[in-house]
């Protein structure tokens, strides 16, 4: 039987077990776009194993803004939920396990409302991280914000190429060796 992505209640464990059939598997490489900026999104996924960053283009270079790990849920959720065109892209950083549902089954799974708080839940926690880290562009140093990183996400630092990281804390590659060679 498949690992259950939440590990929560006994009631959500029941829930997942009676919708686990909607769930698709997905295993990947690393570098695989799952959504293309521009794209609708359709799918929302749940990380067994991997990472995967979600980033845009700016003035032609990628900018990282997000780091998922195993357990979390990833999606482009206004474009989700609107059906509109998604303002950045999700991909793999390392090879991936993933579960998704697709549009449909999670209005099925919406029925059951413990799980599907359970994925909102998720989300919010995610999107309360990005909103922490987008205050710490306005308020700290590129130093601060990295030794933020090392002590807040530490797996990032572990796994997450270096020129993501810098992209992520919004600086050069350079800038960050230099921080690097000064911690």
């Amino acid at each position: 039987m498949p690992a259950q992505p939440f590990t929560a209640s006994s009631e959500l464990s029941a829930t997942w077990k009676k919708y686990r059939h909607l769930w698709k598997n997905l295993k990947t490489g690393a570098k695989q776009l799952l959504l293309k900026e521009g794209e609708i999104s359709r799918k929302i996924f749940v990380i067994e194993k991997g990472c995967i960053r979600n980033w845009f283009y700016h003035n032609g270079r990628e900018i990282s803004f997000q780091f998922f790990f195993e357990g979390d849920v990833v999606s482009s959720p206004e474009s989700f939920r609107n059906n509109s065109p998604s303002a950045f892209n999700i991909e793999t950083v390392e090879p991936v396990i993933l579960r998704w549902l697709d549009q449909k089954d999670l209005g099925i799974i919406k029925q059951e409302l413990t799980l599907y708080d359970s994925i909102v839940e998720r989300a919010a926690d995610k999107q309360a991280e990005f909103m922490r880290h987008f205050f710490s562009y306005l308020k700290d140093t590129p130093k601060k914000r990295y030794e933020n990183l090392i002590n807040e996400k530490p797996e990032i630092i572990r796994r997450v190429p270096l020129q993501h990281i810098a992209s992520y804390l919004g600086i050069t590659a350079v800038s960050l060796s230099r921080i690097r060679s000064k911690i």
